[in-house]
């Protein structure tokens, strides 16, 4: 039986692995390596730092919803790939140094979060990236009496050669990552201070490295900067987080804003594995770059999915779902399952909740692909709709066969 391996269980790993097991069936024999037994719907961390969710209630065990659908588990931190050697090299939860091989490797172990690249982190930086971060954000919250509080994201480093064989526009060059979660903090906090009866005490200030959510078209920038002029909240653009203070966030030209609470997305570069492994098999800034059906462009009996690809930009959960889909159609055609294969169109979907004051912002826009699609529409039912996806993700254990259904709501 045909092995494929697949590194990462969040959106695009879990989708390539559920999506392949069910269209390739007994042809493939398909295992799973992630660096937690459990993996944890991060679309919702930022509800557990406002106190409204809580960690293990987003919580999915691999160990054993895997198994359930004939796919192979195995807790690991993945060190490197020997692409040449089709060889998977990881570290088992005891320390030990483990090796597999593979016919085939789904790559989606994403992004690195490179919070050393900061100063100041340890001491003075609050997120919502990682479970641990939204607790610690939640407990932080809890004694805030009032004062400045700045949200934003930190720089991207993305690659830049070679490029992924797909229309030049699809891979457009990105100052941030991804600013949904700046956007939906900056929402939920309005409601939390709302809440507790201290927003006159709290003055908010959004900054971004580029230009704020530059993935989005002119109308929609100036519809959440019209969101932001009704709540208060102050934006600064082009504001390249290089340093955390106590009492103020520093940028990289020497740049201050006050800041008694420093909230942000840390900067994003490619996985170190990703870096370790072999040479050919990733961009310079430590992605993989892929053609449409998500295959490298040097090995072809590997290919990447979510944020560990070149070409998903911004660094989406949408994009994540739809990379692995396709990964898992191409492949099952290629192991003689007569399967159409989706086309990859970029399209940034996703949804900024403010479940306090009961209602969320809907993001559909791919006019930075080229497309006319612009669409940035607060309204409760958009709140319903987050929740409904929330309860989805985790009552289908992560296998998201409905999704591209779903975001189109």
């Amino acid at each position: 039986m045909t092995k494929v391996l697949v590194l990462g269980g969040r959106f695009g790993g879990l989708t390539a692995a559920y999506s392949l097991k069910r269209l390739a069936g007994s042809k493939a024999e398909v295992k799973l390596i992630n660096k937690s037994r459990f993996t944890y719907f991060r679309p919702a961390l930022p509800h557990v730092s406002i106190g409204v969710k809580d960690v293990e209630d987003l919580a999915i065990d691999l160990a054993s919803a895997l198994p359930e659908k004939g796919i192979g588990f195995t807790e690991g931190d993945v060190e490197k790939i020997d692409a040449k050697s089709r060889t998977v090299y990881y570290t088992a939860p005891d320390g030990s140094k483990k090796e597999e091989e593979y016919d085939y490797l789904m790559i989606g172990i994403g992004a690195h979060l490179g919070t050393e690249m900061i100063k100041g982190w340890d001491k003075y930086g609050y997120s919502v990236c990682e479970p641990e971060f939204a607790l610690k954000l939640r407990d932080r919250l809890a004694n805030f009496k009032g004062g400045k509080i700045t949200i934003g994201s930190g720089p991207f480093y993305q690659g830049k050669a070679p490029k992924p064989k797909v229309p030049e526009n699809f891979v457009p060059q990105a100052d941030s990552a991804c600013e949904g979660p700046v956007f939906e903090m900056s929402l939920m906090l309005h409601g939390y201070f709302k809440r507790k009866g201290i927003l006159d005490k709290v003055k908010i200030t959004v900054y971004s490295p580029g230009e704020y959510l530059s993935d989005l078209s002119p109308a929609s920038r100036k519809a959440v900067a019209e969101i932001y002029k009704g709540l208060g909240i102050e934006l600064v653009h082009n504001f390249r987080l290089n340093e955390l203070r106590e009492n103020e966030v520093v940028d990289e030209k020497g740049k201050k804003l006050e800041s008694d609470l420093s909230i942000l997305l840390p900067p994003y570069t490619g996985n170190p594995a990703l870096k370790a492994s072999t040479k050919d098999l990733i961009d310079d800034g430590g992605f993989v770059p892929t053609d449409l059906n998500m295959q490298s462009i040097t090995y072809d009996n590997v290919y990447a999915v979510g944020d560990s690809n070149s070409l998903t930009v911004p660094k989406l959960g949408y994009l994540a779902v739809q990379t692995g889909r396709i990964a898992a159609e191409h492949l099952a055609n290629r192991l003689g399952e007569r399967v159409k294969v989706e086309q990859y169109y970029p399209t940034i979907v996703c949804v900024a909740d403010n479940p306090l004051e009961g209602y969320a912002v809907s993001v559909k826009d791919d006019t930075w692909y080229g497309g006319q699609v612009s669409v940035a529409q607060p309204a409760a039912v958009n709140h319903l709709k987050k929740e409904l996806f929330t309860k989805y993700f985790m009552w289908t254990k992560g296998d998201m066969a409905l999704e591209k259904f779903l975001a189109s709501w």
